[in-house]
């Protein structure tokens, strides 16, 4: 088996496109999960400009191995000058000089035209292509005797001319083997394009499975709910861990840049006043959205229909105001399960009111929220740092 078939560089490439599938089945048994499927797909991207790089530089430049075809021209060359040689043994000047080549032995002077030109083609033929060369320069000019040409300066001329491109030596294979090397470098790039193609659906599935789990989310979208919830459901009702993965502030910018609306239930006004007016949809200053601060001139059923069409979000500083909402919440959300209307997209409760929630009612309240799209998030601790 041969191993020139590529280069350093082409091995390389098949060497990083064999730990691709590695990475893939460490990132689906690793848990949390984390950016394994995001290093393969960049080590895909690497083996494949490696691969593009041994196909150019490498593989294009493998050419036919035609040593033996020449070899076999030269010996009929040389079958053919013996045959006239024997042929013509009467015709062989039988004085000898010292300026004589090996092959001027033959008496062309009492040769006929025909043998002339034979003699002469086989005479050419056997010519090397160097000694023409050199034949053609001391044929085109005088030679420059001149001081510049003695000691390297530049020649006489009407400009400047520039010097030919060097060629790469090629690389010399037979056809058998030249074709291997076309075959496998073929299905080198076909294999990394296919992986690549893989790559990049494995990642928008992994993000698309781990938007909805809160210790691996990452990079919120506006994205519909549909799309995040057909892989991974959103919990009902879930319970942040202590301590949280991020500031209240910040799970609200999140949550917004995600594009599902909430209501913040606090008992701090302090805490309240930390969270702006507006938060952006993209980026940090792109598509706001309004943020209202609840005061008695907003009415609960206003909060509800304007969360459910995902309008604004709100922010409640005061547990007994806070306690009343839920209550009615309760009651509008059970009206909507009786019809089977849900939310387009998902709509987020936040208790971070300090009180206690009682079990059985948080589990009754799940029902409804699982049923409508909703989501009841319970806090712990102070969430308002």
């Amino acid at each position: 088996m041969r191993f020139d078939y590529f280069s350093i560089v082409g091995y390389v490439s098949v060497a990083l496109w064999v730990i691709v599938p590695v990475l893939w089945m460490l990132h689906a048994r690793r848990r949390p999960r984390r950016w394994l499927c995001h290093i393969a797909l960049a080590v895909a991207l690497l083996a494949y400009v490696l691969a593009k790089i041994n196909s150019v530089s490498y593989v294009d430049r493998i050419q036919l191995d035609q040593s033996a075809e020449i070899a076999a021209v030269q010996a009929k060359l040389d079958e053919a000058r013996k045959a006239a040689e024997q042929t013509r043994s009467g015709d062989v000047a039988q004085i000898r000089f010292a300026e004589d080549a090996s092959g001027d032995f033959l008496d062309a002077g009492g040769m006929n035209s025909s043998d002339l030109k034979y003699m002469e083609k086989v005479t050419k033929d056997s010519v090397p292509e160097w000694k023409k060369e050199k034949k053609q320069r001391s044929a085109g000019g005088k030679q420059d005797d001149s001081v510049e040409s003695l000691v390297g300066g530049k020649p006489k001329g009407d400009g400047v001319k520039s010097e030919p491109a060097v060629e790469k030596n090629p690389v010399l294979m037979l056809e058998k083997d030249k074709s291997m090397a076309d075959r496998l470098d073929g299905l080198n790039l076909k294999i990394i394009r296919l992986l690549i193609f893989i790559g990049i659906g494995i990642v928008i599935v992994d993000y698309l499975r781990r938007a909805n789990i809160y210790e691996e989310a990452y990079l919120p979208l506006p994205l519909p709910s549909a799309w995040f919830n057909g892989l991974t459901p959103l919990p009902p009702l879930m319970v942040q861990p202590v301590p949280a993965r991020r500031t209240m502030p910040e799970e609200l910018a999140w949550l917004t840049k995600r594009g599902d609306s909430f209501v913040y239930m606090t008992y701090s006004p302090e805490a309240a006043g930390r969270i702006p007016a507006s938060l952006p949809r993209m980026a940090k200053r792109c598509c706001p959205v309004d943020i209202i601060h609840v005061n008695d001139a907003i009415s609960d059923e206003f909060i509800f229909e304007t969360l459910w069409y995902g309008r604004s979000s709100f922010v409640v500083d005061s547990s007994e105001r806070s306690v009343q909402m839920l209550g009615l919440f309760m009651a509008l959300l059970a009206q909507r399960r009786e019809t089977h209307a849900r939310v387009a997209q998902t709509v987020h409760i936040i208790w971070d009111a300090g009180a206690p929630l009682d079990e059985a009612w948080q589990q009754e309240f799940a029902k409804l929220t699982k049923a409508t799209g909703m989501s009841l998030v319970v806090c712990q601790g102070d969430r308002g740092q």
